[in-house]
């Protein structure tokens, strides 16, 4: 109840501008009442973020296939929209999560870039995999390079779509950048004498 009140305070007044007093009159409760489950307003924020990023990596995991596609452009049109469904779905619970980036203050937007960097590692990892298939000679740093550019690129989509609905649509921006960015990573990619056979000279 207090984190549905305090994910409508955030939404309505920002973070600077939701105080506890505000949110317990939002749940219906009186201060001590959020003081008793909860130390502070970063221990209530970090909270609400932690329970939607959750929902939102639920839904996304259930709109993904078991295993990647051998197709590296298959695997991101199917993760990217997936995103960007969610994205769709919660709008709201995607605006909070940018507001504690930016919202000023350091330890909550620290944690989004944990979270942040996490993902860049679990993309890397799987990136360094196709390219050491194609014969890359430098797969571990093209992979970090990809998926860095990837979560920057996932994250201007999530704002687009919020930003302007009606005029970006997850099943259409989903394949628009999953072509983006397997057919640029030809161009990122430093190749192996093995990919380099089929070139032409």
């Amino acid at each position: 109840m207090i984190l549905d009140a305090a994910f409508a305070m955030f939404i309505e007044r920002g973070y600077e501008g939701s105080s506890m007093d505000a949110i317990a009159r939002k749940a219906g409760v009186t201060k001590p009442v959020i003081y008793d489950c909860y130390a502070s307003k970063e221990e209530l924020f970090t909270e609400l973020l932690e329970r939607e990023e959750e929902r939102i990596l639920n839904q996304i995991a259930a709109a993904l296939p078991d295993r990647a596609d051998e197709d590296p452009e298959r695997t991101l049109e199917e993760g990217l929209t997936a995103f960007l469904r969610a994205v769709a779905d919660s709008p709201e619970a995607f605006r909070v999560i940018f507001l504690g980036e930016g919202g000023g203050n350091a330890a909550i937007a620290k944690r989004i870039q944990r979270g942040r960097a996490a993902q860049v590692d679990a993309i890397a990892t799987l990136v360094q995999a196709w390219l050491e298939q194609r014969g890359a000679s430098d797969p571990e740093t093209t992979a970090r390079l990809i998926a860095h550019v990837l979560t920057g690129v996932s994250e201007a989509a999530a704002r687009a779509v919020l930003a302007e609905p009606e005029r970006f649509r997850p099943d259409t921006v989903g394949p628009m950048l999953a072509r983006l960015i397997a057919r640029g990573e030809r161009a990122l990619s430093p190749v192996g004498p093995a990919s380099r056979r089929h070139e032409p000279t």
